[in-house]
C-alpha cells in the first residue's frame, strides 16, 4: 500500500509542477488520506469476518485471509493475520507453520501484554503439533494455553484447548483421562454459551463411552441424541456417522442404515468424508447380508485418496466375493488391499522422515541458541570478574591514598605541635565535647511481610511456584517441579525484597540451606499442604520439620508457628 501511495504523490508532484492542479492539491491529499483509511477499514473487517466463521466455516475463514496482503497491514494487524492464517490452516488440515513464525508471534503477543491471543497462539502451535503426530509437544503447547485464556476469561478457547487435549489423549490410549477433560471443556462451552464445542465435547464423550462396550452404549445413545439435536444439518455427518457405528453394534440394522445414509446425503459438499461414509454404509448393508448394496458403496468408497478408506473398502470387497465364491474377485482384492498398505506404510514412513527432519532442525537451532547462550553468559562472567577486579583494584588503591594522607596529617601535627610550643602560651578556648557516636549497629527495622508477596509477583521463581499450586489439584503428573535451584532463586529475591533478612536468619539461627529454603517458604504464608506439594513431599514430613527448626534453632519461641516466629526476628 505504501507504493501505491507514493507513486499516486509522485504523479501529483508532477502535475503542480506543470501547473494542471495545484487549486486541487488539497482534494488529493484528501483522497489519498480517505483511500488509505478506507483500505485500513476494510482490511480489518475481512480479518474480523475471518474470525467470526473460524469454527463453522475454516475454508471460508482462509480463503477471506489469502486476499489480504501481510505488506499492506501495520504490525499489530500482520501478526493478527499470521495469527489467523495458521489457525485456518491447522483446521483445514494444512500443517506448513514452522516454529519460528510461531515463536515470533508468542515474542510479540506476549511483549504487548495480550493474553487472549497469547493463548491462541499455544492453542494454534498444540494444532501444529498435533497435526505432525509430535503428540507430547501438542500436549505441552495446550497446557501453557491454559493460563493466559484463565486470565483473559476466554472460556470459549479454554473449552477448545481442553477439548483438543482429550481428543488427543483418547487417541493414544488414555480414555479416563481424555472424559475428565472433556467435562471441563463441556463446562467452558456452557459458560461461553458455544453451543457447536458443546455438541462436539458430547460427540467426544459418546465416542469414549462406545469404547467401553456394551455397557456404555445406553450412555453412548443418549449423548449422540444430544449432540445430534444441538447442530445444523452441515454440522450432523460426523455424529450421524457415530449413530451408524453405534447401532451396528447394537445390531440394530434399520437405525444403522437410516444415519449411515444420513451421513452420506450430509457428506455431499465434503469429499473425503463422503467417501468414508460410503464405506460405513456399505457395512451396514454387508452386516445385513445385502451384498449387492454393500458392493456398490465399497466400490464408491474406493475412489477416495485416503489409502486408508481404500484399505477398508477392499478388506470388505474380498469379503463378499469369498461369500460368493468369487475366488478371482478375492485374489484382486487381496492384491489391491496389499498395494494400498504398501502405499500407505510408505506414506507414514514419509511422514515420519519429514518429522525426524523437522525435529533434528529444531534440535540444532535448539543447540545453536543454548551455544550463543553460553557464549553470552562467558562474556558476561568474564565483564563481571573486570568489574570486580577494578573495583577491588580501585579499593586497594583508596585505603593506600588513605594511608599515605594518615601519615602525611601525622607529620603535619607534628610540626604544628613543634611551632605551638614556640609560641606564648594563651588560654585555650572552651570546647563542647559531644558525645561519640555509638559504634553499636542500628538495628534493623522489622520487615513489612504482608506486601511481600506483591512484591514478589513479577519475580519469574514466584510466578513458577503459583503456576504449580494452581494444576496441582486438576493435574496429579503436572509437568512442571519447584526445583531447589527454583527454591534458592526464590530465596535470593525474598532476600533482596527484605533487605539482606534471609542473610540475618541465617547468621542468627544457624540454619542449613535446606532448612534455610524450608523458612523462605513459609515467609509467603503459603499453606502447610501448599508448602508440601511445593517440595513434593507429604504433610506430616512438613509438620515435622516445622517442629524440628522450632525446637533446634528457636527454643525460646514456645508454642508459636514458625511463621509467626521468623517474621518476629530482627
Amino acid at each position: 500500500m505504501e507504493w501505491k501511495v507514493l507513486i499516486f504523490l509522485y504523479v501529483c508532484t508532477r502535475m503542480i509542477h506543470d501547473r494542471v492542479i495545484k487549486p486541487l492539491y488539497p482534494l488529493c491529499v484528501l483522497a489519498v488520506l480517505l483511500w488509505t483509511a478506507c483500505t485500513h477499514a476494510d482490511y480489518s473487517r475481512r480479518m474480523a469476518e475471518a474470525d467470526r466463521v473460524m469454527d463453522l466455516y475454516p475454508d471460508s475463514a482462509l480463503r477471506l485471509l489469502q486476499d489480504i496482503s501481510p505488506s499492506d497491514l501495520e504490525e499489530g494487524d500482520r501478526m493478527r493475520h499470521r495469527l489467523l492464517t495458521v489457525e485456518a490452516e491447522c483446521r483445514n488440515d494444512i500443517f506448513t507453520a514452522d516454529d519460528s513464525l510461531m515463536e515470533t508471534l508468542t515474542d510479540y503477543f506476549r511483549q504487548v501484554k495480550n493474553s487472549v491471543m497469547l493463548a491462541r497462539v499455544y492453542y494454534n502451535w498444540g494444532m501444529l503439533y498435533g497435526g505432525r503426530q509430535r503428540y507430547d509437544a501438542a500436549l505441552v503447547a495446550y497446557k501453557q494455553a491454559i493460563a493466559p485464556a484463565v486470565q483473559a476469561k476466554d472460556w470459549h478457547l479454554l473449552g477448545r484447548v481442553y477439548g483438543n487435549m482429550g481428543y488427543l489423549l483418547q487417541n493414544n490410549g488414555l480414555d479416563v483421562q481424555a472424559d475428565s477433560l472433556y467435562h471441563q471443556a463441556e463446562r467452558m462451552a456452557r459458560l461461553s454459551g458455544d453451543t457447536l464445542l458443546w455438541a462436539e465435547t458430547l460427540h467426544r464423550q459418546a465416542i469414549y463411552q462406545m469404547g467401553q462396550g456394551e455397557r456404555g452404549y445406553p450412555k453412548a445413545e443418549r449423548l449422540l441424541r444430544l449432540s445430534y439435536d444441538m447442530l445444523e444439518d452441515n454440522h450432523r455427518a460426523g455424529v450421524a456417522l457415530s449413530f451408524s457405528y453405534l447401532y451396528s453394534h447394537m445390531e440394530m440394522g434399520e437405525k444403522a442404515l437410516y444415519y449411515a445414509k444420513e451421513a452420506v446425503r450430509l457428506r455431499q459438499q465434503d469429499t473425503l468424508q463422503l467417501f468414508r461414509a460410503y464405506v460405513v454404509l456399505g457395512d451396514v448393508f454387508y452386516k445385513a447380508a445385502q451384498y449387492d448394496s454393500a458392493r456398490y458403496y465399497f466400490l464408491q468408497g474406493m475412489h477416495s485418496e485416503a489409502l486408508e478408506v481404500k484399505i477398508g473398502a477392499c478388506i470388505r470387497l474380498a469379503a463378499i466375493a469369498r461369500k460368493l465364491d468369487d475366488w478371482k474377485q478375492v485374489a484382486y482384492y487381496q492384491e489391491q488391499e496389499r498395494l494400498y498398505k504398501d502405499a500407505y506404510n510408505e506414506q507414514k514412513q514419509r511422514e515420519q522422515i519429514v518429522l525426524a527432519q523437522q525435529e533434528q532442525a529444531h534440535q540444532q537451532e535448539q543447540a545453536q541458541m543454548k551455544r550463543l547462550i553460553l557464549i553470552c553468559l562467558a562474556a558476561i562472567s568474564v565483564l563481571a570478574v573486570c568489574i570486580v577486579l577494578l573495583l577491588g583494584w580501585r579499593i586497594r588503591e583508596r585505603k593506600r591514598r588513605c594511608r599515605q594522607m594518615d601519615v602525611l596529617m601525622k607529620y603535619w601535627w607534628q610540626e604544628h605541635q613543634v611551632l605551638l610550643s614556640a609560641e606564648p602560651s594563651a588560654p585555650e578556648p572552651e570546647v563542647l565535647l559531644l558525645p561519640p557516636p555509638s559504634m553499636e549497629p542500628e538495628e534493623q527495622p522489622a520487615f513489612d511481610f504482608d506486601n511481600l508477596s506483591a512484591c514478589l509477583q513479577e519475580t519469574e521463581p514466584y510466578a513458577k511456584a503459583k503456576r504449580i499450586l494452581a494444576h496441582y489439584k486438576s493435574y496429579a503428573d503436572y509437568e512442571e517441579h519447584f526445583t531447589v535451584e527454583d527454591q534458592d532463586r526464590l530465596l535470593h529475591c525474598i532476600d533482596l525484597y527484605t533487605d539482606g533478612f534471609i542473610a540475618r536468619l541465617k547468621k542468627k539461627a544457624s540454619l542449613s540451606e535446606s532448612d534455610l529454603r524450608f523458612c523462605g517458604l513459609h515467609l509467603l504464608e503459603w499453606s502447610t499442604q501448599e508448602i508440601a506439594v511445593l517440595l513434593e513431599k507429604d504433610r506430616s514430613g512438613v509438620y515435622k520439620r516445622q517442629k524440628r527448626i522450632l525446637h533446634h534453632c528457636f527454643p525460646e519461641a514456645g508454642g508459636e508457628k514458625l511463621e509467626k516466629v521468623l517474621k518476629s526476628i530482627k
